[in-house]
């Protein structure tokens, strides 16, 4: 074939593909241009998942209405002069693309008043090209509005998620932008509904605990690195908040990173943060954390990527180092302070200790026939007539608990270790299973109301699995902004305490697809008993007694071993016997 210079049409659409692959990356692009445009108040708005609609607002400087046109040319920036100047970097954007690209693939629409301007301008643009522009009263700012995303490349729209997965991409962008611009105020609606908001007023952990829900913040401790150094290196310093160890997840989803305010993905950063937790954590596990590192400008290219989020240091092992060291000094230290404590408070909110010697708080001051509910399967038909649920393990006498965390029993086949946490969750999955199956009553009423506040994320969550959940027994309503009042409550948590048992279901949920029986396993994760937690022999006998009669009793719904035998010929063999 002939070889021809393409239009610059469809350049411009081929390049947009690079800068933006999705709603939420035209939204990460105009959000940094509201940061670059020294915006104090950036309100982002979206319709079905973006598609429809992208609208972002801001108090920044605005721009200038006889650069106006130029801003929609590619390549064109006020950030960047020279070459030279891409080692010293203090802006998002440099490369004159974002708008460019954006308006190539969608239908957008631009009113912006530069606050040295006396009027503003209104501008619009159809798949690049300038349809309209006139004069227009506005405050000084900018709005962009960008209406029916790659209204015209058909392919990239037809790889776009469900509206759901894009919102919570959307979600993402914003909420982690507010963590590293604590003193910007943020504001994100989606669907004609309020999802999150910052205050502005410049405290990270405020933003953090809106961001995750206050239940996980008050289970993190702050980072601090100030930046010291040797002689020749540069000057790196770190500040922000990571989970204790009891606090973790199966991804790295909830480990955000930024570098000079800027958001990035680095699996090496990802990684020192999961190695300062060793021993600490099991392994497959990942900790929340929220990390702003600092470094010189020139010590760091951005220039890595055509979306920006991968970077590359001068000197990559001095930023793990640092970071490792700086988790690892927290949790070392949090560890020392907390040893004869319980609570501690740190910027306005309380955080609570768990003492592993202690029944947990979900578990003290209740009653054995409120956890284990079903107490009479811990006196099993040994009868002819054929029981409820035949029986899937020996009868196991047991003998004692290891570490408040394993049940050591006898049978006729040896010694059994089995993990409490594990076992409850088999027994409660298939004992709410069976009852959802069989159209039995789940629910118990709630005495006095309780409300639970959510996270922005885990309120999505709940609007996605609402019918699910009341099919489970919750009867749930509307409080306020993410904030929630409990009528009814499966009765496998009525004992709980809702405001840290709720929000786990809901993370659980998130990582799964939202189904009953995932919903099911959701709950029994939160509801089971925990380990640390001392138990009763009787309360021993009981969760065994409920273990031998499970369909599936060597595996918890998440996949976790439940149980291992230890046979004579191998207790044999241990001790020189065979």
């Amino acid at each position: 074939m002939t070889i021809i210079v393409l239009p610059d049409q469809v350049i411009a659409r081929i390049a947009a593909g690079e800068a933006v692959e999705r709603p939420a990356s035209a939204v990460k692009e105009l959000i940094e241009n509201s940061i670059d445009a020294g915006a104090t108040s950036v309100h982002v708005e979206a319709i079905a998942g973006g598609r429809q609609l992208i609208r972002v607002s801001d108090n920044g400087a605005g721009i200038p209405g006889l650069e106006i046109e130029l801003a929609f040319k590619r390549h064109a920036t006020s950030k960047l002069r020279a070459t030279e100047d891409l080692q010293d970097l203090s802006t998002f954007g440099f490369r004159g693309e974002a708008l460019a690209s954006i308006a190539a693939v969608s239908q957008t629409t631009i009113i912006t008043r530069h606050r040295d301007d006396p009027m503003g301008i209104s501008l619009r643009l159809n798949g690049g090209q300038i349809d309209h522009q006139s004069p227009i009263g506005a405050p000084a700012g900018t709005v962009v509005a960008v209406e029916n995303l790659f209204f015209n490349t058909p392919a990239r729209l037809k790889f776009l998620k469900a509206d759901r997965t894009e919102k919570r991409n959307i979600q993402g962008v914003v909420t982690r932008y507010a963590m590293a611009y604590p003193h910007i105020a943020f504001t994100l609606k989606q669907d004609e509904r309020e999802q999150f908001r910052s205050s502005g007023r410049g405290d990270l952990a405020d933003v953090v605990a809106g961001v995750f829900g206050r239940v996980h913040f008050k289970r993190m401790i702050p980072i601090e690195s100030a930046g010291q150094t040797r002689i020749g290196q540069a000057a790196i310093a770190v500040h922000g908040f990571a989970s204790l160890p009891d606090l973790t997840r199966s991804d790295r989803t909830r480990i955000a990173l930024f570098v000079n305010g800027r958001a990035i993905q680095d699996n090496a950063l990802s990684h020192a943060i999961t190695q300062a937790y060793e021993g600490m954590i099991k392994s497959g596990t990942f900790p929340f954390a929220v990390l702003l590192i600092s470094t010189p400008t020139d010590f760091v290219d951005v220039n890595v990527h055509p979306t920006k989020a991968q970077v590359r240091f001068r000197e990559p092992s001095q930023v793990f180092s640092t970071v490792q060291r700086a988790v690892r000094q927290a949790l070392l230290e949090a560890d020392l302070e907390q040893s004869d404590v319980d609570q501690w408070k740190m910027d306005g909110f309380t955080h609570e200790r768990i003492d592993y010697r202690q029944p947990s708080p979900s578990f003290a001051g209740t009653a054995k026939d409120d956890f284990f509910h079903d107490a009479d399967l811990g006196t099993i038909p040994e009868t002819a007539a054929a029981p409820a649920r035949p029986r899937t393990l020996p009868i196991l006498r047991v003998v004692g608990q290891i570490g408040a965390m394993y049940i050591v029993a006898e049978g006729p086949a040896g010694l059994y270790l089995i993990d409490q946490n594990a076992a409850h969750e088999r027994i409660l999955y298939e004992e709410m299973r069976e009852e959802q199956r069989a159209g039995s009553p789940l629910a118990e009423p709630v005495g006095d109301s309780q409300t639970v506040l959510l996270s922005p994320e885990h309120d999505i969550v709940l609007g996605e699995c609402a019918e699910i959940l009341s099919e489970l027994g919750f009867e749930i309503e509307s409080f306020g902004p993410h904030t929630y009042v409990f009528r009814s409550l499966p009765r496998v948590i009525a004992a709980s305490r809702l405001a840290d048992a709720f929000p786990g279901i809901l993370e659980n949920l998130s990582r799964k697809d939202k189904g009953i029986e995932e919903a099911i396993a959701a709950l029994a994760a939160v509801a089971a008993v925990k380990n640390g937690q001392i138990l009763s022999l009787e309360e021993m006998q009981t969760l065994v007694a409920q273990l031998e009669r499970c369909s599936s009793p060597f595996a918890s719904p998440s996949g976790n071993t439940t149980l291992i035998r230890l046979t004579r010929e191998q207790l044999a063999l241990e001790f020189r016997r065979a």
